[in-house]
């Protein structure tokens, strides 16, 4: 069983290549509820938990999930899988501590840099995108290696200055910068396409009537429970939503393009 909580589509397919590889059911985080999970026994079975890292952390979404089902993982080989765009700190501990127990494996996987709501963080280049989409082949290999093997493991990209981004950065970040009130709308530009509120993986977007350029359209209006994963602002075809003013600028991210080119 892989357990999998992705926004932009990174940790999605990093997550699917895992399963088709681990012969696995792949199980969407932001679809489960707080009761047992339907894994029947668990000793020594392999499970996984793939998610991003987020301001060398874990995921509200992946928190909330493992607090929720720590009883489901008992006497399970247990492993995590972190994509991230550069470092990720400790988010392993992070992790751990959420469980309440040790992970007998942890991985870090590096992929396209998604991240834009702050000075000097920005997307990748198309060049930077496939040579990170070109090693994750390797990577997931490896990785698939050390689970059949039951390897106790830790294969991580921690980056310079860990602790600190971990366990004093990422709370002031949670406190001040994991929030939906700073997302605004140009209704000049918004065509009414839905893709944000499709894109949002915790149902967090409806669409409310307002006046455009050409009479009334539908925006999107965010309800207080965002997980900070940027998938609406990324997945809006006429960059017509925006972080403040930070990402006025920024470019955007689509996973499936980029593969197709």
């Amino acid at each position: 069983m892989i357990y999998n909580f992705s926004g932009t589509g990174n940790s999605q397919y990093v997550a699917r290549q895992l399963a088709d590889l681990l012969d696995e059911r792949l199980y969407p985080m932001a679809l489960a509820d707080t009761r047992p999970l339907p894994s029947g026994k668990m000793e020594g079975a392999a499970i996984g938990i793939v998610f991003p890292v987020y301001a060398w952390g874990i995921p509200n979404v992946v928190e909330d999930f493992v607090r929720n089902h720590r009883e489901s993982f008992d006497g399970s080989f247990l492993y995590a899988v972190m994509t991230c765009g550069d470092d990720m700190g400790f988010a392993d501990e992070v992790l751990e501590t959420a469980l309440g127990r040790k992970l007998n494996a942890a991985f870090s996987v590096l992929m396209p840099d998604v991240y834009v709501c702050l000075p000097g963080f920005d997307v990748d280049s198309v060049e930077e995108c496939k040579e990170k989409l070109a090693k994750e082949k390797h990577a997931v290999s490896e990785i698939v290696s050390c689970i059949k093997e039951r390897k106790q493991v830790r294969i991580l990209k921690r980056g310079p200055l860990p602790w600190t981004k971990s366990y004093v950065i990422r709370p002031l970040f949670n406190r001040y910068l994991l929030t939906d009130k700073y997302f605004h709308v140009d209704a000049s530009r918004c065509v009414s396409c839905g893709r944000c509120r499709k894109s949002c993986p915790v149902g967090n977007i409806k669409l409310v009537e307002a006046e455009g350029t050409n009479g009334q359209i539908a925006i999107p209006c965010w309800q207080s429970h965002c997980a900070g994963c940027m998938a609406c602002y990324h997945a809006c075809p006429h960059h017509a939503i925006n972080f403040g003013k930070m990402t006025q600028k920024k470019g955007q991210y689509n996973l499936m393009s980029l593969m197709n080119e």
